[in-house]
């Protein structure tokens, strides 16, 4: 198989991961609560989700190899960072997709599932340590799609906004308790993360799919040897 045909793969498949994303969020409850773990929905939409990342996972590193050239040593340490979020999802929601069901089935673990349970997504003690890696993943992968140039510039920014994005999200809290509880999960803050880092994903994809943007990089760097 030739690498033209390998990198037209790999952005078809974050094509798709877009609206795989999308209604895996429309589909989960809204919440994390026990009533939302027992509700028939949590694990399908876990599972979709983790479809969407699958083809994500599996996506990344043509996306990562078409501008590796120009995007220097923080293109290579924020795609390994990127790969290693990719991977984490992978664990997270399949966790969530069988296993806190099941838990949350069983009268005697309940508690270790709900909201502040020590099993509530799995992670232990290294949750926090992943969630700050994840969450400078992103960004800094942005910044290093955007400083290269060579895929559309926009694939990069809405990698890079889509932490902060999240995080104005929760300004919902000022809103009174029983309205931000009842957000679906389809609209959340992190939904909206998700959403925006996808589409950016989906938006370096389509490059990789025509191949309009590295071929014109390579024209514009032909003309400037000249």
């Amino acid at each position: 198989m030739s690498s033209k045909t390998l990198f037209r793969l790999s952005g078809l498949a974050l094509l798709i991961a877009l609206p795989i994303q999308i209604v895996g969020f429309f589909l989960h409850p809204s919440g994390e609560g026990l009533a939302e773990v027992l509700s028939p929905t949590y694990g399908p939409a876990h599972l979709i989700l983790f479809v969407s990342w699958m083809f994500a996972l599996f996506s990344l590193p043509g996306l990562y190899a078409w501008q590796a050239q120009r995007a220097g040593v923080l293109g290579l340490v924020s795609f390994v960072l990127t790969m290693f979020a990719a991977a984490y999802h992978f664990y997270l929601l399949v966790y969530e997709a069988y296993a806190t069901p099941l838990l949350a089935k069983e009268t005697a673990t309940q508690a270790l599932i709900s909201t502040d349970g020590p099993l509530a997504h799995g992670a232990g003690a290294l949750e926090p340590v992943a969630t700050a890696l994840i969450l400078l993943s992103f960004p800094l992968f942005g910044i290093a799609t955007v400083r290269a140039g060579v895929l559309p510039r926009g694939s990069g920014w809405l990698q890079i906004v889509c932490v902060p994005v999240f995080f104005l999200g929760f300004l919902g809290f000022l809103l009174p308790p029983d309205v931000f509880d009842r957000i679906p999960s389809g609209v959340s803050p992190l939904a909206m993360m998700y959403y925006l880092l996808f589409l950016g994903y989906a938006w370096g994809g389509y490059a990789l799919w025509t191949g309009k943007e590295r071929v014109q990089a390579s024209t514009a760097q032909t003309v400037g040897a000249r």
